[in-house]
């Protein structure tokens, strides 16, 4: 027989091999270091259990202009977000379901508007101070190719976005600009959103999406700011339909291959538009004398193109420099202030040895106004001869910026922007006999993920 001495000590040692041996099998601890507050204390472990995720981030500006605009000055602003999402496997145990909320903060001062009156606003964050309800949905893939989602929901997120956009400071290069001036309560896009329902259908490369939404993002008011109309995001106004497609197609997705994004959208709303010029009667809305309701128009369209392309590969295999260019058609000029755009680029990543992490970018937009609102202004000065009236005319916007990683959660990013015909040719506030000049534009953003 075995001596019992031996069969305890081989039992022991075995056991604690087993428990030496564990860790090596075990799911790894998450990596919570690109959060500023890590794990929150054994929170986001617990709260991944039932299938949540806790996002924040904070992202502050500084921007000065040392000359043009509306005035010159410095001024600071800041977004905080809040996003909870809950995977509904976990938590309800039904397959690839996706719950969303996601709540912002402004704070500061909305400097484009306050000291250079650009079109293409200066910083994709800006908005007026508010706490509000930004997106609020639910997402459900159904089988393989298929995903619907319903609820709040902010459609720049989706539609008409590339690669390289959120490598920019100004607004245009993510939510094309028209888009913002011509749609209803500056259409469903941040910091604002609207009820909907989002289908998408995928099969490798190629992506088509649709999606009907609200007809406008505010309810119906006399405050011509939709933000104000809808402070706190809570309206969810039902006022006509606003209906997005777009078809997408992908290539060289592999590692080490030459990415691209190509994408053909557009979109239809069915409320009736203001017209920028003429009242019912077809007399100039310039001229005092006559009735001030402006004619109405019945529903409104736009159309848009967009390609990226990654065209240059270093020896180092995250510096890769890629291409891109947007256009955008809302032809009816009548009751559409900027009847087409246009910008594009390049992303440089990884510029410098060693900042795998960075990306420099260089930028322009161009914004071209409508006929009726040229045509409008043109009005103005005939009807009131002892006052100067600018003309109307394009937009023109460069950008710089470079993207710096300081830590791995937090971004450093200088930007440098100039601005050409503010708002398309507006009054100088400081001297209403010219229009308000071209603007330099310097500023620096920090993005924090606690």
């Amino acid at each position: 027989m075995v001596d019992r001495r031996l069969f305890k000590t081989l039992a022991s040692g075995a056991a604690l091999s087993a428990a030496l041996a564990l860790p090596v099998f075990a799911d790894p601890a998450p990596d919570y270091s690109a959060n500023l507050f890590g794990d929150l204390g054994g929170f986001r472990q617990a709260f991944a259990k039932v299938g949540g995720t806790l996002s924040v981030t904070e992202s502050s500006e500084v921007f000065a202009n040392p000359f043009g605009g509306l005035a010159r000055g410095a001024d600071y602003d800041g977004l905080t977000t809040l996003t909870v999402q809950i995977d509904a496997k976990p938590a309800l145990h039904w397959e690839g379901g996706l719950f969303n909320v996601s709540l912002i903060n402004l704070h500061g001062e909305n400097y484009n508007s306050r000291f250079i009156g650009a079109l293409q606003t200066i910083s994709g964050t800006q908005g007026d101070r508010a706490t509000r309800l930004w997106e609020a949905w639910y997402d459900q893939k159904i089988g393989d190719h298929w995903d619907v989602r319903v609820g709040q929901q902010s459609v720049d997120t989706e539609f008409s976005t590339h690669p390289s956009a959120g490598y920019f400071v100004n607004s245009l290069f993510g939510w094309p600009t028209p888009y913002q001036l011509d749609m209803p309560g500056a259409g469903p896009d941040y910091p604002l959103s609207a009820l909907g329902v989002r289908g998408k259908y995928n099969n490798g490369g190629f992506t088509v999406r649709g999606g009907l939404f609200s007809g406008s993002s505010a309810p119906a008011s006399n405050d011509p700011d939709p933000q104000h109309a809808n402070p706190y995001g809570l309206s969810f106004p039902l006022r006509g339909v606003l209906a997005l497609a777009e078809a997408e197609y992908a290539i060289g997705q592999g590692d080490g291959e030459y990415a691209g994004v190509y994408k053909l959208g557009g979109w239809y709303d069915s409320l009736s538009f203001d017209d920028l010029r003429y009242n019912a009667f077809g007399q100039p809305l310039a001229n005092p004398g006559v009735n001030q309701t402006p004619a109405t128009h019945s529903g409104n369209f736009s159309f848009y193109a967009l390609g990226e392309q990654m065209i240059w590969r270093g020896s180092d295999k995250a510096r890769t420099l890629s291409l891109f260019l947007r256009s955008t058609v809302a032809p009816q000029g009548d009751r559409n202030l900027a009847t087409f755009s246009l910008n594009g680029g390049l992303a440089l990543h990884a510029p410098l040895d060693g900042r795998p992490a960075d990306t420099f970018v260089l930028g322009f937009g161009w914004q071209h106004l409508g006929a009726a609102a040229v045509g409008a202004g043109a009005d103005t000065a005939v009807y009131s001869p002892g006052v100067f009236t600018p003309l109307r005319g394009d937009e023109a916007l460069f950008e710089a910026s470079y993207q710096y990683q300081a830590t791995a959660w937090m971004q450093l990013q200088p930007d440098l922007q100039y601005v050409h015909n503010p708002g398309g040719g507006i009054l100088d506030p400081q001297n209403p006999n010219r229009k308000a000049g071209d603007a330099l534009i310097g500023g620096l953003r920090a993005l924090i993920t606690f």
